[in-house]
C-alpha cells in the first residue's frame, strides 16, 4: 500500500513538471507586421516582412525580419498587429534563426489605401533583385510595372550598388514604380 501511494505521488509530481524546458523560456510578444515586404540577404536574397516590436512599435521605424511565423498567414496591403510566441531553438542552423515564432492571435488589421507610397530596396551592395524570367518581378515573387521609368531602372541596376524605388500597390498585387532613389 504505501508502494503504491509512493508511486502515484511520483506520478502526480512528475505530470506536475512536465513542462519542457522550452516551454519555460518561451516568451510572448506583441509585433507590427507592414503592409509590404521588403528584400533583404540571408542565406540567399529572400523578400522579408518589416516589423516592429516593443518601443518601436507606431514608430516609423521598421526591422527586417528573416524569419517565419508558424501559422500566420501574410497579404500585402494589410498591417497586422500579432501575438506571438518566440522560442529559443536549441543549435539553430548556421545564418539561421535562434528563436522560433509561433502565431498566438491576430490582434487587428488594417487595411492600406492602394495609394500609399513605399520603398524597396531593389539593390543592395550589388545584389540585384529584380528578376525577368517571367515578366519584370521582385525575386521572382511579385510583379512589377516600372511604367516610364524602364531604362532608368536598367541603367541604375546596371551602374548603381545600391537602387531603392518607391512603388504603389497595383492590380493583383503587383507594384507599380513612381519614382527611383
Amino acid at each position: 500500500m504505501l508502494m503504491k501511494k509512493l508511486l502515484l505521488l511520483l506520478v502526480t509530481l512528475g505530470s506536475l513538471c512536465s513542462c519542457t524546458k522550452d516551454d519555460e523560456q518561451a516568451e510572448t510578444i506583441a509585433m507590427r507586421i507592414n503592409h509590404f515586404q521588403n528584400t533583404g540577404i540571408g542565406e540567399a536574397a529572400m523578400l522579408t516582412l518589416l516589423v516592429q516590436t516593443g518601443d518601436a512599435i507606431g514608430t516609423e521605424t521598421w526591422t527586417k525580419f528573416y524569419s517565419t511565423i508558424e501559422g500566420f498567414d501574410y497579404e500585402p496591403g494589410r498591417v497586422y498587429d500579432v501575438t506571438l510566441k518566440t522560442t529559443p531553438i536549441n543549435n539553430p542552423p548556421a545564418d539561421g534563426s535562434a528563436i522560433s515564432y509561433t502565431l498566438l492571435d491576430i490582434t487587428s488589421t488594417q487595411e492600406v489605401p492602394d495609394e500609399t507610397l513605399f520603398d524597396i530596396d531593389l539593390k543592395i551592395n550589388g545584389e540585384n533583385f529584380i528578376t525577368s524570367d517571367s515578366g519584370l518581378q521582385l525575386l521572382n515573387q511579385i510583379d512589377l510595372d516600372c511604367n516610364a521609368l524602364c531604362d532608368e531602372l536598367d541603367t541604375r541596376l546596371v551602374n548603381q550598388d545600391f537602387v531603392v524605388g518607391t512603388f504603389k500597390r497595383g492590380a493583383n498585387n503587383a507594384l507599380q514604380l513612381v519614382s527611383l532613389q
